[in-house]
């Protein structure tokens, strides 16, 4: 009877585990909402003299709201498609047991990463037009951690490593891991994927690791007592700022992938001491946002060529530079900086949003809200 007795227990606590498990399970957790289908992108027309805001949409990025022909919202645990148009939302992958961590838009494929309570683990790439989940997998962090991408790879930076997955697949391309270090968010482009590393023993890196190859990087030694950081990684260009000191590092890949360093030359001017990680580049101009300002930068004669107020950082459409104003929108060459275009708007774009263009309208994307002008 004593031991009748002591099964019966053992069963009761096995069943009383496991319906809270099943419960809270990914698969019964997580509520997809896809589109039939995926409209086409319409094509980029000519900016209009004057937009007025057509819509407004919750958002927690600020980052180019635009892929493919959709416009990427997202929430505390939550990523949406919607229609540029309108702001109807077309399509919603939805988690009720993770927040987000970081999503990265790259392709027609939108790469969001997700985190409970063991970090950030669960990264999924869903196709930016229907939403439909393309793949799934896990990544071996136990922290937070940021995604940067660059054509076909995404980067996740968490502590002390950088993981490469196929933006395509999500099937690793690469692992590093900088031992007794600490990695700023990493910034990807076709040059590389750069990082700071700030180690236990005072020492700060630059480390340029090629964006497909399973290689060891480049890592070079930075002056101490600075911050440094990682501005873009342009086509053959890495710029690294620290203080008022732009340094921009000419890159080079072997037949192998293995990043080489074949250049290094300084721009210093007071004006970027304030510049951010969101900078662009269009062949040999850099341009960078301040907060305040875009500066542009040629990296050939390390020099600054012009300056413009800007109310958020620059993006590149139809090969030019876009910019949010306190009156609107501007496009103009990388190389100049004159504006070619002038667009007034009856409502200011959100302070420090991030822009895309898509058929005749501006999206913005920055402090929670997503906005379309047209």
């Amino acid at each position: 009877m004593i031991g009748a007795a002591a099964g019966v227990v053992v069963v009761a606590a096995v069943v009383a585990v496991a319906v809270p498990v099943v419960r809270n399970s990914d698969a019964l957790t997580t509520e997809i909402r896809t589109a039939a289908d995926s409209p086409p992108v319409p094509e980029t027309g000519p900016l209009p003299a004057a937009v007025r805001q057509r819509w407004s949409a919750p958002t927690g990025t600020a980052g180019a709201p635009v892929e493919g022909s959709s416009a990427i919202a997202t929430g505390p645990n939550r990523v949406a498609g919607l229609d540029p148009a309108t702001g109807r939302e077309r399509w919603s992958y939805e988690r009720g047991n993770a927040r987000l961590c970081a999503t990265t838009l790259r392709e027609g494929t939108v790469v969001a990463l997700f985190a409970k309570s063991h970090g950030c683990r669960d990264l999924v790439g869903l196709d930016a037009g229907t939403g439909r989940r393309r793949w799934y997998r896990t990544l071996e962090v136990t922290t937070d951690a940021t995604l940067a991408s660059g054509p076909g790879v995404a980067v996740a930076t968490a502590g002390d490593q950088m993981i490469a997955v196929d933006t395509g697949g999500g099937l690793n391309r690469w692992t590093w891991k900088a031992a007794g270090c600490r990695l700023d968010p990493a910034v990807a482009g076709q040059a590389a994927v750069a990082t700071v590393a700030r180690c236990g023993n005072g020492e700060i890196r630059l480390v340029m690791h090629s964006p497909y190859a399973d290689k060891e990087p480049s890592v070079q030694n930075l002056p101490a007592g600075g911050d440094p950081r990682v501005l873009a990684a342009a086509e053959r260009v890495v710029a690294v700022l620290s203080g008022a000191v732009l340094t921009t590092y000419g890159t080079s890949q072997d037949k192998d992938g293995k990043i080489t360093v074949t250049k290094a030359g300084t721009v210093s001017d007071r004006r970027l001491a304030a510049a951010r990680p969101a900078a662009v580049t269009d062949g040999d101009t850099l341009v960078l946002w301040t907060g305040t300002t875009a500066i542009g930068v040629d990296t050939r004669t390390r020099s600054v060529r012009w300056a413009a107020p800007a109310t958020g950082p620059p993006a590149l459409s139809e090969g030019q530079v876009l910019l949010a104003g306190a009156d609107g929108f501007s496009s103009r060459p990388a190389a100049t900086g004159t504006p070619v275009t002038s667009v007034a708007t009856d409502a200011a774009a959100p302070a420090g949003a991030g822009l895309s263009r898509i058929g005749r309208l501006v999206l913005a994307a920055g402090g929670g809200r997503l906005v379309a002008y047209g």
